[in-house]
């Protein structure tokens, strides 16, 4: 039997309708659920796992136990999958397992929306394995720009009851405001930015939740207002427990098919620092260095608004795709998302990942979802090489033959949308696929995968309106 593993999902919401759902989409209201989906690590032996869920009291809400084969993924649609939760529920869950385990959960509105009415809305986080004391967001809002809000989930990872500290700070790094909230032993609570009247309308500036001497797991949710289906966004991301000197991105776009990122580095430190950037396009790489960013203090921009990328816009389409390594230069630990939308065609779509820190890359990288025109939807991945040396990589998609690719330079991405992949045959024999990837590398790694609805690919369904795009991180291990 391997070693015991317990993982955080924090705030799995199953058919959570009305007060929460008006509360966290604005506009919009209905109804909210969410899937989860563990990964097998162990490409030896079963895994005997049982996924425990948590009211927002604490007290335990349902049990599932389950067995994954070896190298082997489950996903579970809470309504339809985990009928003991009942309609209603809101809360968080733990992932107990005898073999290493990864883990996502989404947040999305049920899948017979998508209409211009009723548009779709989902993003993604991933599993916490390592929870902390506290967790580093750079990214929050309340009305920004009149549209843009947030909410922090935060779920007390210890055995006892603690009382939680969020603390705000702008955009020029002043502290705001102060929250707190006490939590029972493996409950939930929802800090909602648009209800807090100590935070003026407009702002925008990054947070710092500290457990009060308690572990926590945190994931932070930005939603737009949804007036209509092109501003129904939905971007999700985990908080960062620790930071580094030195962050990487695996995926970073500039007017590639109507794609653009952004990105938000956050001073975690005690003292002042500047941060730069470097990215990596197909042959190319760009600078930028940020003035002395203050403690708690993010830094950040929409790729199209930094003039130092100006030249990728005169690069082939295919190749405005690529990576990026941030640097803090005065030695304080930082940490960093990197946001993704498309404003043109399909407009509305957004997702978020976290930047990964330096000494946590491996040889291998696991993505526990990966869909191929499953009921309208595909991925992809993006990995970035973070090793000194050229790295070769194989690629294996569950149930089909590993391939490799090789040459990838140093501090470079590769990418790969899913229905591409070699021995994958779309609008045919895998209709509806739906498994798992491993990517193994003779260099460090990092990657991250996306997904979302694609008619283009998929025409059996009609088309989606709203924000079907999402990212999350893949696992080192």
């Amino acid at each position: 039997m391997g070693k015991s593993v317990k993982m955080l999902i924090v705030v799995a919401l199953a058919v959570a309708a009305l007060p929460l759902a008006a509360a966290n989409v604005g506009a919009q209201g209905g109804t909210w659920v969410s899937g989860v989906t563990v990964q097998n690590l162990s490409s030896t032996s079963d895994a005997n796992i049982t996924i425990t869920f948590y009211n927002q009291d604490g007290s335990v809400a349902h049990t599932l136990p389950a067995t994954i084969s070896a190298g082997g993924q489950t996903s579970w649609y809470l309504p339809a999958h985990v009928p003991g939760l009942g309609d209603g529920f809101i809360g968080s869950a733990v992932v107990s397992s005898d073999q290493p385990v990864a883990a996502i959960v989404n947040t999305q509105v049920p899948t017979d929306w998508g209409t211009m009415d009723h548009p779709n809305r989902i993003g993604a986080s991933t599993g916490v394995l390592t929870p902390g004391p506290q967790a580093y967001l750079p990214h929050v809002m309340k009305n920004a720009w009149d549209r843009w809000n947030a909410y922090i989930a935060v779920q007390n990872a210890g055995a006892s009851d603690t009382t939680v500290t969020v603390t705000y700070y702008d955009a020029a790094g002043s502290l705001l405001d102060t929250d707190t909230q006490a939590i029972p032993a493996y409950a939930s609570y929802v800090f909602r930015l648009e209800e807090d009247g100590e935070l003026a309308d407009g702002y925008y500036g990054s947070a710092i939740v500290d457990g009060g001497g308690q572990n926590i797991a945190v994931v932070c949710n930005i939603y737009n207002k949804c007036a209509d289906y092109v501003t129904a966004h939905l971007q999700s991301y985990n908080g960062s427990y620790s930071g580094g000197t030195k962050l990487y991105a695996p995926a970073m776009k500039r007017n590639y098919y109507n794609y653009n990122s952004g990105y938000k580095v956050q001073n975690i430190g005690t003292a002042n620092t500047r941060i730069k950037a470097t990215w990596y396009f197909p042959g190319n790489t760009y600078e930028k260095t940020s003035d002395y960013i203050a403690p708690g203090q993010a830094w950040g921009f929409y790729l199209p608004d930094v003039p130092e990328l100006d030249p990728v816009d005169a690069l082939p389409v295919p190749q405005r795709t690529g990576s990026a390594i941030f640097e803090s230069l005065d030695g304080q630990p930082i940490v960093g998302i990197i946001n993704e939308d498309n404003r043109v065609d399909p407009a509305g779509y957004a997702g978020t990942y976290n930047s990964f820190i330096d000494g946590e890359q491996t040889n291998s990288v696991f993505f526990p979802k990966m869909d191929v025109e499953y009921y309208g939807y595909s991925g992809g991945i993006q990995i970035q090489n973070v090793g000194t040396a050229s790295a070769d990589l194989t690629v294996t998609y569950s149930a089909k033959a590993p391939f490799t690719v090789t040459g990838l330079a140093p501090g470079a991405s590769w990418s790969q949308f899913a229905p591409n992949a070699p021995g994958m045959t779309t609008g045919g024999s895998n209709d509806d696929y739906t498994g798992s990837v491993t990517v193994s590398s003779t260099q460090p790694i990092f990657g991250v995968a996306n997904l979302s609805f694609r008619h283009d690919v998929d025409d059996r369904y009609g088309m989606n309106y709203g924000d079907s795009f999402t990212y999350y991180n893949g696992i080192n291990q």
